[in-house]
């Protein structure tokens, strides 16, 4: 049986989110958990954590890293803010830092968090972003569920739940390691997972209109063509939404115009391109989508901090 999506061939959803009314006075406190309470080494933020028998827990919390949840066996309900839904067995999820979560009912509840830190990890994402999986489930879906818009996880079946338990034993066997070159290995197998489950989410056969898929789409888009001359007319008619919307979604989801976020995107691979070879800033600007190399050095000191010279020389 394919990966599906929490929701029937009519569009209805199978587990539909619920809802706590709390008064606005009487929400439960949230805690706030540090990576400093599970990273044995501050530089290296990365760690599995199996939990064989979850238990209940009604204080909601959040944390300085996020979390790639794997269901692997029994059943229960997570909770976000106030939405509660179904989990079982094959759920696949991300937890931005942010999220404040628990888990208010478990029966047999036996799971996998994977703890990682992206920006201490600094993952080269080479062409990951071009998969519409990995913006929908590492970047929109959890920002949706943080704003208690809805739920819309990836579900795998059993044949691919194996392999990928199969790929986080490898994982947490680099982790354990104490070999030369273990924490190398433990980020390409974490890579390695990643690539695994955007791929799953890609392959799901969900409605073209659903928000996370017309985002998506678009972020993978961009990925792709981010050199050439983009527009915002352009991308509306890959997410098939009027300008107006596709701005009101962007702005929603992802906090930034759809422009600043191509910007961002085109200094972010420049600054690939400074650390990566001696090359000449106009033949960086270009390289990137830039008309303009005055404009490039303004955009991108507006966003790193420093002129692409200064930082060249740095790296």
């Amino acid at each position: 049986m394919p990966a599906t999506l929490g929701h029937s061939r009519f569009g209805v959803l199978d587990n539909p989110p619920k809802y706590l009314d709390y008064p606005a006075t009487s929400m439960p406190a949230v805690s706030h958990l540090k990576g400093t309470q599970f990273f044995t080494d501050p530089h290296f933020r990365l760690r599995v954590m199996r939990v064989p028998q979850h238990g209940v827990s009604h204080q909601q919390h959040t944390h300085d890293f996020a979390e790639l949840v794997v269901i692997l066996g029994g059943h229960g309900q997570h909770q976000v803010g106030r939405e509660v839904y179904d989990i079982s067995a094959g759920d696949v999820f991300v937890l931005l830092g942010s999220t404040s979560h628990c888990y208010p009912v478990t029966k047999d509840l036996l799971l996998i968090n994977i703890l990682y830190d992206p920006a201490n990890l600094r993952l080269p994402r080479a062409d990951l972003g071009t998969v519409p999986g990995y913006h929908a489930l590492f970047e929109v879906e959890p920002r949706f569920r943080q704003r208690q818009r809805f739920q819309n996880r990836l579900k795998l079946d059993m044949e691919q739940l194996g392999q990928l338990a199969k790929l986080i034993a490898e994982l947490e066997g680099e982790l354990r390691s104490h070999h030369p070159g273990a924490r190398f290995l433990a980020t390409a197998h974490f890579m390695r997972i990643m690539a695994f489950v955007a791929r799953a989410y890609s392959k799901l056969p969900v409605e073209e209109q659903r928000p996370v898929t017309q985002l998506s789409k678009v972020l993978g888009y961009i990925e792709q063509h981010f050199a050439e001359p983009l527009t915002v007319a352009n991308l509306a008619r890959v997410a098939h939404l009027s300008e107006t919307s596709l701005f009101r979604l962007f702005r929603q989801i992802l906090g930034r115009s759809p422009v600043d976020y191509l910007i961002r995107l085109r200094v972010q691979k420049a600054g690939q391109l400074l650390r990566r070879e001696p090359i000449r800033i106009k033949e960086v600007s270009e390289a990137v989508g830039f008309a303009d190399s005055n404009y490039f050095t303004r955009q991108f000191r507006k966003v790193m901090g420093v002129s692409p010279r200064e930082y060249q020389r740095r790296k």
